[in-house]
C-alpha cells in the first residue's frame, strides 16, 4: 500500500508541524476486520433518521432503517453522550423529546410542555439523564423583560409535575453530572459576561454561581464526569464533586477549536474526536482529535491523503458532518457531506496516525450527522 509522507497536521501544546502534500495515492486497503454494526443519522429532506450500517469481511453497507426512530426536524436541539442522542423538536407547536440508546438499541419519546404553547417558548438547549430531562428556554412576558427557565421532567415518573427553575441570566448550554444540573448563561444585557450556575438535582437548589468571564462558548463532560468549559483559547476542567478547577491553556496558533463542532465522540482513552474548522484547506470542515492528557490535536486534512480526483470526484467530499470511532478495529468513522449533490454523503473509516491507512468508504442517501459503534 501507498501512503503519503505525512497524513496529518499535529497541532502540539507548543509547537507546529505544518502538512506536506505527497504525490502518491493512498488506496483503500482491503483488511480483515472484527464485525461491527454502526447507527448513523442522516438528514435527508429536512429530516433526521436513523439506518444502520452493517461492516463485516465481504461488505460494508446499509442493512436497514431504524424503524422505532420517527423522523424529526433537521434543526431539533440535540444532546449527544457516549451512548446515547436525545433531540427535542416541535411540530404544530407539540414539543417532544426522543432518545436512542446504542447499548440497548432502545428508542423512546415522551411529548413535552403539555401546558404550555410551545410556539409560545424559544428552546435554547437541552440536555437528558437516565431519570430527568431539562429543556433551557426564554419566553417574552406582556410588558416585561425575557424570563429565562430550566424545565426539569421525571422520566420515570411521567404524570408528575415538572420542576421549573427560574434564571436571572440567559441559558447557553446545559449538562448533567453527578446528578448535578450546569449551566451556561451569558448576562447578555449588561456586562456580556458567562456564568455557570450549579443546580443539585437532589434538592433542586442552586449550589453556587461561577463567574467564567468572557467568551465561555461550549459545555462537555469527559469519561470521569468532569466538566469542560471551552473557550478560544484555553479550557477549564471543573471536578463536578469538590467543584475544583483546573486550566489548559493552548500555544499560539494551535488552538484545537472544537468549540464549533457540531458533532463529537470521547473514546475510553479521553481523546476527543470532533470537526475542526481549517479554513486555509481544501475542505474547511475537517475530522480532528485532541488529547486532554497531552493537550495536543491531530488534525487530518483531506488534501493529504487523498489525491484530487478522490477528493473532488470519486468521494466528493464537501465537508465533514459527522466524526465517531470504532474501538473494536481501530477505525476512526469519517461522515461526509458531498459537493453539490442535495442530501447525499458517505462515510470513510481510516485507522488513526500514527499508524494511518484509508480502510473504505460507504456512499449514502443522506448526510451523516451523528454515528454510533455497536
Amino acid at each position: 500500500m501507498k501512503t503519503y509522507k505525512y497524513v496529518a497536521c499535529f497541532v502540539l501544546a507548543f509547537s507546529f508541524f505544518a502538512c506536506e502534500k505527497s504525490s502518491e495515492q493512498v488506496e483503500e486497503e482491503i483488511v480483515t476486520s472484527a464485525q461491527v454494526e454502526y447507527t448513523v443519522f442522516l438528514q435527508n429532506n429536512n429530516l433526521l433518521n436513523g439506518v444502520v450500517v452493517a461492516s463485516s469481511d465481504e461488505e460494508f453497507a446499509v442493512k436497514s432503517t431504524l424503524i422505532s426512530f420517527n423522523s424529526v426536524p433537521s434543526n431539533a436541539i440535540t444532546y449527544r453522550t457516549a451512548t446515547d442522542i436525545s433531540y427535542y423538536a416541535t411540530t404544530n407547536c407539540h414539543a417532544t423529546l426522543q432518545w436512542y440508546n446504542s447499548e440497548s438499541s432502545v428508542v423512546e419519546s415522551v411529548a413535552l410542555f403539555d401546558d404550555i404553547d410551545a410556539c409560545d417558548i424559544n428552546v435554547l438547549a437541552m440536555a437528558r439523564s437516565n431519570e430527568i430531562t431539562a429543556v433551557a428556554y426564554e419566553r417574552e412576558l406582556l410588558g416585561k423583560d425575557k424570563q429565562y427557565v430550566v424545565r426539569v421532567n421525571s422520566l420515570i415518573d411521567l404524570v408528575g409535575n415538572p420542576l421549573e427553575i427560574l434564571l436571572d441570566k440567559k441559558p447557553v448550554d446545559i449538562v448533567f453530572s453527578t446528578n448535578k444540573l450546569f449551566v451556561l448563561t451569558l448576562n447578555e444585557f449588561i456586562t456580556d459576561e458567562f456564568h455557570l450556575s450549579v443546580i443539585d438535582m437532589n434538592t433542586n437548589e442552586a449550589l453556587m454561581e461561577l463567574d467564567l468571564g468572557l467568551d465561555a462558548q461550549r459545555l462537555f463532560t469527559n469519561n470521569n464526569g468532569d466538566v469542560i468549559i471551552s473557550y478560544p483559547e484555553l479550557h477549564t476542567t471543573l471536578n463536578p464533586v469538590s467543584l475544583n478547577k483546573s486550566y489548559t491553556t493552548y500555544g499560539e496558533d494551535t488552538e484545537p477549536g472544537f468549540i464549533t463542532t457540531t458533532d463529537f465522540y470521547m473514546d475510553n482513552n479521553g481523546k476527543f474526536y470532533f470537526q475542526k474548522n481549517v479554513p486555509t484547506a481544501e475542505v474547511v470542515g475537517v475530522p480532528a482529535i485532541y488529547d486532554f492528557e497531552k493537550n495536543s490535536t491531530v488534525v487530518y486534512l483531506f488534501e493529504n491523503f487523498l489525491t484530487d480526483t478522490e477528493l473532488n470526484v470519486k468521494y466528493n467530499i464537501a465537508n465533514t458532518s459527522a466524526i465517531s470511532y470504532d474501538e473494536k478495529n481501530n477505525y476512526v468513522l469519517i461522515g461526509y457531506e458531498k459537493n453539490g449533490q442535495a442530501d447525499k454523503g458517505g462515510i470513510l473509516r481510516i485507522t488513526p496516525a500514527p499508524d494511518f491507512k484509508l480502510i473504505d468508504n460507504i456512499d449514502l442517501d443522506g448526510v451523516p450527522k451523528t454515528i454510533f459503534v455497536k
